[in-house]
């Protein structure tokens, strides 16, 4: 728009507005007759059809009825004749003075007289205050392009090229329509099916919300993977163009939407679809180009669909068979020479669909190939390729490797049902076929998938020794150890796995690798840590004459495993080393997340975490979930976002995960924010107990750290020495780090012991975790066991991720320790935000007292203030526009 206003203010008559189907030319028409009316000028519009028609329309701004151009017979071979036509015309453009304007839209279906008369016309108008503005699509016929060349030369015309929108504004676009922040992801997904056309911005964002692949959580719209089949918008309109053309040259433009990266076969392979001369399909090949439906690049070497929306539209309207019928066509093309593809996955793609219409046995082994380079790339694709590599199969051993390679593909992508059928179809109908570390490996797939889809039942089945799968003495207490463990019976993992040790150590390699981290992980999370540290690669050979790939699993499998075991006792410097040289990729997304929160990347972690959530359902069955939930959980209450931690929580007891106590903390945590002293006591207390009838200790050393605290301020000394003796004997069996951090911490609360209380912020300061650290300052200084000098340092840390709770508490404290609180104007900003923060998330006078720790006048006039400056007139409206993504810093439109 602006573009064009710009174009209108150098005073030349005319202004061609030019750019490809959707980039808005009528739009850009629309708003500048509505500017130019606004300024008092006399506005028409008129457009033309495909037949070369002019009719007259209405744009805004523009009035009807009126026609000064239209086809005047023999205008384009005698210049006298358009010059009299272009002179009645501009004497009604021009009659009555003043400013005035022709508006014309869909001039690429200009007549060669009615363009005569419009140069003409032109001409004539230069020096008056009428102008005319052309809308032109593009790519536009030669002769065409010459015209609006030479009217350029002669200083009559000032174009103006509509560009496609930036990744801001698809951003901004996509800000309105899911009423969230839209995820990067997201927004290049978006720019990549429609190259950043607005009308293909639309309708590939209708399409990815129909489809299950726009997911909204915290006020984020993410990316996440289509749960339904693509649906296009039924008014797309480059459907509606399309439908305007001929049938064989909407059937051609089907065709070449599968057949284009096969380049300069494609004439010659649509003339073999269509059945009829490659001669007429050039010319149908030429008219869709000049449409702008198609791209021919490198003298025809190269074909395209511009829009890559458009070739998913034409995709997804294809019939089944359609579609096999052309991809089995290219690929024949391509396996026989007579065509080159160069882009491999995209051929991998047209051999799944091409199915049993080409060789099978080559379809298969170059499907299988494909996956196998590819899949760490492309999973969902690679996923799609061994499906049909499955359908191909042609004997058992062929069926069990595609079977194997997807169901291990599902697994990693979080795809659990599929991968349960998988798995449950080798380990019944193909057993006699599995290798025993095969064996052992979709075993484990099987168990962890059961307990991503919620089968209990079937865990509870399998942890009471069911022989329904392969009755192999070494794998079947391994894996029923593993059942145990997803159903949180880590005692009774313990003690299987010590009876039948000889038996499962005598086993497979990966027979040995899954029971030794569960025997590992069983002693680490009933309070006993030494199995744990004693835990190496030494210990876990590789499976015998395995291929280098099947060694890095093994070391992958280990290595993630030992993290995310760290990572649970909050012990992110060890993972950290542990991971070092490591692909980050490796590492699942939620330990990523722990991981990031820990050393302080706040927004990655929260960024991180909400992406597990989007990519894969059902993480239940990772052992590091639970103990990423309550991290992420505690980093959004420090920062006063309540309705996104309820959120996170509600999500996180879902799957039912293992070690699913450590959950309790996390909503005690919440329930703490709102001054619910009694409510979080209670959760606490109910962790406690969880963890006892499970036999479980891990996780324990936070909860009694905070149940002490709560004692300690409500005035029960009993309590907080009872927690100091729980977690000083846990710290005689399991002297990991946090547990040795917290036991000193409570000590010195309890005793007010100053040497404990040094102790514990030296290894505070150790552990190097940004929050843990200024939350233990707060702690020792609250209770007269810390220096107050402490909360100077805490203020600091917690602003630099915005734990904007957190630092409101501090400040209370430090002003009671008769500290300075540094700078004045931030403070007030930020007490303000949090304020609105608050009240967005639906907190009552009396809760945000508690929140804040202020009385509830001090609410009360901190509101009346807020309302005040940023002239919102209730909390419904405050509510709204933090929703939005507004700031009550910015003051509403109209206030003073």
């Amino acid at each position: 728009m602006d573009a064009v206003l710009t174009a209108l203010a150098a005073g030349r008559p005319f202004v061609p507005v030019t750019g490809p189907t959707g980039i808005g030319r009528t739009t850009a028409l629309g708003e500048a007759g509505e500017e130019l009316s606004r300024r008092g000028a006399r506005v028409s519009a008129i457009r033309f059809t495909r037949d070369g028609d002019a009719v007259p329309v209405h744009l805004p701004g523009s009035e009807v009825g009126f026609m000064p151009l239209g086809p005047v017979a023999g205008a384009h071979r005698s210049s006298e004749i358009a010059r009299r036509a272009a002179a009645a015309a501009a004497t009604v453009l021009v009659r009555g003075g003043g400013e005035a304007a022709l508006l014309i839209d869909d001039a690429q279906w200009i007549d060669r007289d009615s363009r005569a008369v419009l140069g003409a016309l032109v001409r004539r108008l230069a020096g008056t205050a009428v102008t005319c503005v052309c809308a032109i699509r593009t790519p536009m016929p030669d002769e065409q392009r010459d015209w609006l060349r030479e009217l350029r030369g002669d200083a009559l015309a000032t174009p103006v090229r509509l560009r496609p929108m930036t990744t801001e504004e698809i951003a901004r676009k996509l800000a309105v329509a899911t009423r969230a922040k839209p995820d990067s992801d997201l927004v290049g997904r978006v720019g990549e099916l429609s190259r950043g056309i607005p009308a293909a911005v639309r309708d590939a964002i209708g399409m990815l919300r129909r489809g299950g692949a726009v997911r909204l959580i915290g006020g984020t719209a993410y990316l996440a993977p289509m749960s339904r089949p693509v649906e296009t918008p039924p008014d797309n309109e480059f459907l509606r163009l399309l439908r305007g053309l001929h049938p064989k040259a909407v059937a051609a433009a089907t065709a070449v939407s599968v057949l284009a990266p096969l380049g300069e076969a494609v004439p010659r392979l649509v003339a073999e679809v269509l059945e009829t001369g490659e001669t007429e399909v050039v010319a149908l090949l030429d008219d869709l180009r000049r449409e702008g439906v198609l791209h021919r690049g490198r003298k025809g070497r190269s074909w395209r669909i511009p829009v890559p929306f458009l070739a998913t539209a034409l995709s997804a309207a294809m019939g089944p068979f359609e579609r096999r019928r052309l991809a089995a066509k290219a690929v024949t093309a391509v396996w026989t020479g007579a065509a080159e593809c160069e882009d491999p996955d995209y051929l991998a793609d047209l051999v799944a669909d091409a199915g049993r219409l080409i060789d099978p046995g080559l379809a298969f082994d170059s499907l299988l190939e494909r996956s196998a380079e590819a899949g760490d790339r492309l999973p969902l694709r690679a996923s799609r390729w061994l499906g049909a590599a499955i359908e191909l199969a042609e004997n058992p051993a062929q069926r069990v490797t595609a079977l194997l390679a997807h169901t291990e593909l599902c697994h990693a992508r979080g795809q659990h049902e599929r991968s349960l059928r998988g798995a449950q179809l080798l380990l019944t109908s193909f057993a006699d076929q599995l290798a025993p570390d095969v064996a052992q490996s979709v075993q484990v797939m099987a168990v962890r998938a059961l307990k991503s889809v919620g089968d209990d039942e079937t865990l509870g089945k399998i942890a009471e020794s069911w022989r329904g799968w392969q009755d192999d003495p070494s794998q079947r207490p391994v894996t029923r150890a593993l059942a145990l463990a997803m159903l949180d019976r880590w005692g009774e993992v313990r003690d299987v796995l010590a009876d039948t040790g000889e038996r499962w150590r005598a086993g497979s390699a990966t027979t040995v690798l899954h029971g030794s981290l569960l025997e590992a992980f069983a002693a680490l999370w009933t309070g006993h840590s030494g199995l744990f540290e004693h835990l190496s690669e030494r210990d876990l050979p590789a499976p015998e004459g395995a291929a280098a790939r099947a060694a890095r699993s093994h070391r992958t499998e280990r290595v993630t495993a030992q993290a995310s075991a760290l990572l649970v006792i909050g012990d992110s410097a060890r993972a950290g080393e542990l991971l070092a040289g490591a692909d980050p990729e490796s590492l699942p997304l939620g330990d990523r997340a722990a991981l990031a929160a820990m050393r302080g990347e706040v927004e990655q972690a929260v960024d991180l975490a909400r992406r597990d959530r989007t990519r894969s359902a059902g993480r239940g069955y990772h052992i590091g979930y639970s103990a990423t939930q309550l991290t992420i959980i505690t980093v959004l209450v420090a920062q006063g976002k309540l309705t996104a931690a309820r959120e996170m929580l509600t999500a996180a007891r879902e799957p039912g995960p293992r070690l699913g106590h450590l959950l309790d903390i996390a909503e005690a945590r919440i329930q703490w924010a709102l001054g619910e002293s009694e409510g979080a006591k209670a959760k606490l207390l109910a962790c406690e107990q969880a963890a006892a009838e499970r036999g479980l200790a891990v996780g324990l050393d936070l909860c009694w750290a905070e149940l002490a605290d709560l004692a300690l301020q409500t005035g029960d000394p009993d309590e907080a020495k009872r927690c100091l003796g729980a977690i000083e004997e846990l710290a005689g069996t399991m002297p990991t780090s946090r547990v040795l951090t917290h036991a000193a911490l409570v000590r010195s609360l309890v005793d007010g012991d100053r040497a404990s209380a040094e102790e514990c912020l030296a290894m505070v300061r150790r552990r190097g975790q940004p929050l843990e650290t200024a939350t233990v300052y707060e702690k020792l200084v609250r209770h007269g066991a810390g220096d107050p000098a402490l909360l100077s340092s805490a203020y600091e840390i917690f602003g630099g991720f915005g734990a904007l709770l957190h630092r409101s508490w501090s400040r209370n404290l430090m002003r009671e320790h008769g500290i300075v609180v540094p700078g004045r104007t931030r403070t007030a900003a930020e007490s303000e935000h949090l304020l609105a923060v608050l009240v967005a998330d639906g907190l009552t006078n009396k809760q945000l007292s508690l929140a804040l720790r202020v009385s509830e006048k001090s609410v009360e006039n901190r509101l009346s203030r807020l309302f005040a400056r940023t002239g919102y007139r209730s909390r419904i409206e405050l509510s709204a526009a933090m929703r939005d993504g507004g700031s009550p810093l910015s003051v509403r439109g109209g206030a003073g």
